[in-house]
């Protein structure tokens, strides 16, 4: 559980981002996307994929340029491309670069550490406030290796469905149920700047890896929108405050 440092994710290297819905015989398809990005200057980093500020994949192969996302088409979508080094990522953290002026919460994509005991919680502190506590792998959710299929096949292999990709969110487990990241979020902290940091705990409560210090988030929400909102008979738009 080692943060990625700020400087070695970037969005410079990225020349031209294009996200393109897929066409079908009957027209556009509700979910599908085609991304494409064109980056000369990413050399060995790795790509990582937010929506809406959560990891949804991962391109491994520094050379790849495009792929797929599965994603709700008739909602307004944020897509975000953050190049990282190769560096051991599978158990490394990366957010998402985007800082808005205006944000109501805040979020966390964490890969999960498979050399961590399966009973592993996860603290997130402001300081010394603990503000939540939750499993890593949570209840129905599938590890590999000798974890939660302790003793059902060989290490990596649990025999749930069979092994995953290797790297990733879908992990070195069971296919499509075995490395989903670890999320957290918080929509009502106080305005301002926030320093987290998160904390691997094992069951009786010590601390078993290095602490993560998350980059500080600002919560910074819109104001309420005016009310009595009316045009009078000169054209004159008048307000008031909610």
């Amino acid at each position: 559980m080692s943060s990625i440092e700020s400087e070695s994710a970037t969005q410079d290297v990225f020349e031209l981002v294009l996200a393109r819905p897929v066409l079908t015989e009957v027209g556009e398809h509700p979910h599908l996307v085609h991304l494409w990005w064109r980056a000369p200057q990413q050399g060995e980093r790795v790509v990582w994929v937010f929506v809406d500020g959560e990891l949804v994949d991962v391109a491994w192969d520094s050379g790849q340029r495009e792929l797929w996302l599965s994603i709700d088409r008739s909602l307004p979508r944020r897509i975000e491309l953050v190049a990282a080094d190769a560096d051991d990522p599978s158990r490394k953290l990366v957010s998402s670069c985007w800082h808005p002026p205006v944000q109501s919460a805040a979020a966390v994509s964490l890969v999960r550490d498979e050399t961590l005991p399966v009973d592993t919680h996860i603290e997130v502190r402001e300081g010394e406030q603990l503000l939540d506590e939750a499993p890593m792998w949570g209840d129905g959710e599938h590890r590999s290796g000798f974890g939660a299929l302790f003793g059902q096949g060989a290490f990596g292999f649990d025999a749930a469905t069979g092994p995953g990709l290797g790297l990733g969110e879908l992990g070195v487990g069971p296919l499509g149920a075995d490395n989903f990241a670890w999320r957290w979020r918080r929509e009502d902290l106080e305005n301002g700047e926030h320093a987290l940091s998160l904390r691997a705990l094992s069951r009786d409560g010590q601390v078993i890896d290095e602490p993560l210090e998350l980059e500080p988030i600002t919560i910074a929400r819109l104001p309420q929108p005016p009310a009595n909102l009316q045009m009078q008979d000169n054209f004159t738009l008048t307000w008031g405050q909610s």
